[in-house]
């Protein structure tokens, strides 16, 4: 008797949770904005987060700030030729 009450309260839970979910919006591409330097990184950008190595281009190395609002900003640096991409991917926050 108490395990059909249980699974029949599992159940219940889980179509409350089914039916309450909704669809986020789209929010589109993201965007790639021109760097403010071409030989520094803007102080602005805040924290450094993370560093990840594109595995098709070691050679290319992301880094992950993150802005007192806490928007994730990506620079992508070329260890190589030691030089800063034109471009930094701004990943706004909700």
């Amino acid at each position: 008797m108490i395990r059909k009450l249980v699974c029949a309260f599992c159940v219940l839970a889980v179509c409350l949770v089914t039916a309450t979910c909704t669809k986020l919006d789209n929010p589109g591409p993201l965007a790639l904005e021109s760097s403010k330097f071409a030989d520094a990184i803007p102080d602005d950008y805040g924290q450094l987060v993370g560093v990840t190595q594109n595995p098709q281009n070691p050679q290319w190395v992301g880094l992950w700030f993150q802005k007192s609002d806490k928007t994730i900003i990506a620079v992508f640096v070329n260890v190589e030729q030691r030089k800063i991409s034109e471009k930094a991917l701004t990943i706004p926050r909700k």
